[in-house]
């Protein structure tokens, strides 16, 4: 497939890298800075413009991988009609696409994306398109490159990528929290990184559906171990931010553990 990148940051470099190595042709790099965009452009392969009004008519597939903020705008510099156009984001509608073109869509990468290719090869996407044969053409897109999709609604994307924060996000503070708590005893990160994989592990479907994760939920919370959970708050007094945090996110697992056991009880009765 024949593909033009809008834009120049992490997500337009990733996806752009991807698909070149999976036989993909990138045509073109447009970006307004020039320094960023060229860079891009060379690494790919591909010509280089800094303005909407010389992007190449000629591609099968147009993915613009812009911030949020600038899509909106977006149909007052650029019009490319019958040509198939897609944006990366998470939160914004599909029809903010409408006015570039009427065969608009969104290819969403279900991954964190951040200067290298991800760590696990593996890039699932939330797809969508105003017509059925552009939906097929994105699917088939996305297993060209050895991936999975999800044809999805807005809102069903805008939960997915609230579900993102919260197993991506959130859980790289909780590390970064542990890796300075480690620092300031001197002890090793590294020494934690065998139960952070463990906890990933747990969840891998093992060919049966994921199951629920909270089955996997231990530690001093679900034991409502109080004397330990007053230990390590007292051990948190110098910094009270993550003293919080860890106070609420305690009674948050007593709370979600008293509900589950709740519904249990319902179900036997």
């Amino acid at each position: 497939m024949k593909i033009v990148l809008i834009g120049a940051g992490n997500v337009a470099g990733t996806l752009g890298r991807i698909f070149v190595q999976k036989g993909h042709q990138i045509l073109q790099v447009m970006n307004r800075t020039k320094e960023k965009g060229e860079a891009l452009a060379r690494e790919l392969g591909a010509g280089f413009t800094a303005e909407f009004s010389s992007i190449t008519p000629d591609a099968d597939l147009y993915i613009v991988a812009l911030a949020d903020r600038a899509l909106p705008e977006l149909m007052l510099k650029w019009q490319l009609h019958n040509r198939l156009v897609v944006h990366t984001a998470g939160t914004v509608p599909m029809a903010v696409l409408q006015g570039v073109s009427t065969r608009c869509g969104v290819l969403y990468p279900l991954q964190s994306l951040k200067g290298t290719l991800p760590a696990s090869g593996s890039v699932p996407f939330l797809i969508q398109a105003a017509h059925a044969d552009d939906l097929d053409q994105l699917e088939k897109l996305v297993l060209s490159i050895g991936n999975s999709c999800q044809s999805v609604s807005d809102q069903q994307r805008l939960r997915m990528h609230v579900s993102a924060v919260w197993v991506n996000n959130f859980p790289n503070l909780m590390f970064s929290i542990a890796y300075r708590l480690c620092q300031e005893h001197q002890l090793s990160f590294e020494l934690l990184l065998p139960l952070i994989r463990e906890t990933i592990m747990r969840l891998e479907p093992d060919n049966e559906p994921v199951k629920d994760p909270f089955n996997w939920q231990t530690g001093p919370a679900m034991r409502e171990d109080h004397s330990t959970i007053r230990r390590h708050l007292e051990l948190m007094s110098p910094h009270p931010d993550w003293k919080d945090l860890y106070e609420h996110l305690t009674e948050e697992i007593i709370s979600y553990k008293s509900q589950v056991l709740e519904t249990i009880t319902q179900k036997a009765e």
